[in-house]
């Protein structure tokens, strides 16, 4: 069985930054990933000729690593600026708010491209082999490497390590361990018309379960088909977590309806089970060196997508 030298689980922003840093430099690494898409919470989907973006909705940029990579994109055409002011921001020139030209998941798709990605592997079992790595995937697969990084929401890859029965963290595993994420819910919505939203077609609200409304079309992503994502608050998302699609879709839409001017064609929810971490960790990963193991992701570089971006980027700047 080949081993490879970096294995990373998980293939959102910070996973694929982590494996784009090794390759980079000349290492070799493959991502593995439970999803038939790329991104993570930047996601994309497609419904009834419309491009949603259902997660993350944009991002912004403050630190000169993550600041390097966002002008390699800009350069490409695979991002592009949607605004640059709101009434949240803390100074008077805003921070530029970047989207996917097509879609958020634009920017997985264009850093996976160079990497070595297996889609649709859901590791379901790992274990320790002498001084390697192994994880076996839900397909039957199975992947050795000297070096593992784990991206995935943390709860889910302490799981995965639980599992083994190695004391992995020591006194450090109860902080880990404390980490928690909010669960997220999305109703995807398909219009007759102009949605009637002010520009630039993202709206921050606070109208009974909403937290943010978004235009698709006025966001350049979905041109054909005019197209809203509605975001719930952490609350209504628990609470209707298991409600049927027709009575938590259509509560989002009633509380949406002083934005709306056209008339729903048809709508769908989309769970997120870990969509921002309450309390993440000051430190911008956690490793074991004896154990080459290292976790990474936005439970410890934070909710905004820069954050998780930058803990990808220290992770591999450690491994190297």
């Amino acid at each position: 069985m080949e081993t490879i030298e970096n294995l990373v689980i998980g293939a959102g922003i910070s996973g694929l930054l982590c494996a784009s840093e090794l390759s980079r430099a000349g290492r070799e690494v493959v991502v593995l990933d439970k999803g038939r898409g790329l991104g993570g919470r930047m996601a994309t989907r497609r419904m009834a000729g419309a491009r949603i973006d259902h997660g993350a909705q944009f991002f912004t940029v403050r630190d000169a690593r993550f600041q390097k990579y966002v002008d390699e994109w800009l350069d490409a055409g695979i991002i592009r600026e949607w605004f640059s002011h709101s009434a949240e921001d803390s100074s008077s020139e805003g921070h530029p708010r970047y989207c996917g030209v097509t879609g958020m998941t634009d920017v997985a798709k264009y850093l996976a491209a160079d990497l070595k990605v297996h889609r649709s592997e859901r590791v379901v079992a790992l274990a320790r082999d002498i001084d390697l790595w192994v994880a076996k995937t839900d397909s039957g697969k199975v992947f050795t490497a000297k070096h593992l990084v784990m991206t995935a929401p943390l709860p889910q890859s302490l799981l995965l390590l639980d599992s083994t029965g190695l004391d992995y963290a020591a006194d450090q595993l109860s902080e880990l361990r404390s980490v928690t994420y909010e669960k997220g819910l999305a109703a995807l919505v398909l219009l007759d018309g102009p949605s009637g939203l002010d520009e630039p077609g993202g709206l921050k609200v606070d109208e009974g379960p909403l937290t943010w409304i978004a235009d698709n079309s006025m966001k350049g992503i979905s041109p054909d088909v005019s197209a809203l994502t509605l975001h719930a608050n952490a609350e209504f998302a628990e609470t209707h977590w298991d409600s049927p699609d027709g009575v938590r879709g259509q509560l989002m839409i009633d509380a949406a309806r002083n934005y709306i001017r056209s008339n729903v064609l048809e709508f769908s929810c989309h769970r997120w089970g870990f969509t921002l971490p309450v309390n993440p960790l000051q430190q911008s990963f956690f490793s074991n060196h004896h154990l080459k193991l290292m976790l990474a992701g936005d439970a410890f570089g934070g909710p905004r997508i820069e954050g998780s971006a930058l803990s990808g980027l220290a992770a591999a700047a450690r491994l190297l």
